[in-house]
């Protein structure tokens, strides 16, 4: 049966003697009951069951839950809070009897399994060096996804780094040698003449009446390969495209060449070519075969003849 009590109920039934007088010196030690017992929990049952009072009023006096007072009587404090808490409940109730709670406080252990831990030190690191690297890094990158990475950087790299510079060809001249001994080749003559258009056969008797020392001596001084017109000479083996332009910027060409076909170009130079399969066209560069195989390392290959 619940019985509810009031605050001065409540009191007389925890004190069984009247508080002394007020100004009467206080005793050594408390008048109350004397504890005997083997453990603390069994001493405050004991302390509790000699004054018949029921455990759901003590707990309701303590302001705590049944379930800790049970766990204290029966010295299970591994359920408790904290060792602090046990001892000052402990000690609470000693007190709410009249007895001495020092015995009690005794036999409590200084910390008991499953309290909770002292926090760290605040210089204390939250990971040791021994520690395993956190689940979510394990977890959010796989090796598979490192190596693919790593992969498009080194591609990425590559392509950037890739020389993009065009490669110049100059005419092949015979190397001639000084007087020291030393190889030197001929200088580039400063401009290429164009070749001759086509005229009617009036001017072009007009033209050889007229004088012609200049123009004799620049065609001397040019290539058999540069008088006939072919300053560039395509030959494909297999279908490829073929872009070329001059000097101005003009197309000479931009179009797919078919095996077997074979294109001669000339243009204001430099000229500046580009092949969409260099393993499928053979070059010549004023009459002298052109290896562009070895321009890049890619299928497209690009160079400029001046």
């Amino acid at each position: 049966m619940n019985v509810e009590l009031s605050m001065t109920e409540r009191d007389s039934a925890f004190a069984p003697s009247q508080l002394p007088p007020e100004g009467a010196p206080e005793p050594d030690k408390p008048s109350g009951p004397v504890l005997q017992g083997s453990s603390p929990g069994g001493m405050l049952r004991q302390l509790r069951e000699a004054a018949g009072v029921d455990p759901a009023l003590v707990a309701s006096a303590m302001k705590v839950s049944l379930q800790k007072l049970d766990a204290l009587e029966n010295d299970r404090f591994d359920e408790l809070p904290d060792l602090t808490f046990a001892r000052g409940l402990a000690s609470a109730i000693c007190r709410a009897f009249g007895a001495d709670p020092a015995p009690v406080l005794e036999r409590m252990p200084l910390a008991a399994p499953g309290l909770r831990a002292q926090g760290k030190p605040i210089n204390q690191p939250f990971r040791q060096p021994g520690d395993s690297p956190a689940p979510m890094l394990k977890s959010s990158f796989s090796k598979p996804l490192v190596i693919a990475i790593g992969v498009l950087l080194l591609a990425a790299a590559a392509l950037w780094l890739l020389p993009t510079l065009p490669i110049q060809l100059t005419a092949p001249a015979q190397e001639s040698t000084s007087a020291d001994g030393e190889v030197q080749e001929p200088a580039v003559p400063a401009a290429e003449p164009t070749p001759p258009a086509e005229m009617p056969a009036g001017a072009a008797s007009a033209e050889q009446t007229a004088p012609a020392a200049p123009q004799a001596s620049a065609s001397a001084a040019e290539p058999a390969a540069t008088a006939d017109g072919d300053l560039l000479v395509f030959t494909a083996n297999a279908e490829t495209w073929l872009t070329v332009r001059d000097a101005q910027g003009k197309q000479l060409i931009n179009r797919t060449l078919t095996s077997g076909e074979t294109v001669k170009l000339t243009g204001e130079v430099p000229l500046s070519a580009t092949v969409g399969r260099k393993d499928a066209i053979s070059v010549k560069v004023r009459g002298e075969p052109f290896d562009i195989k070895a321009l890049s390392k890619t299928t497209v290959a690009r160079f400029q003849v001046k």
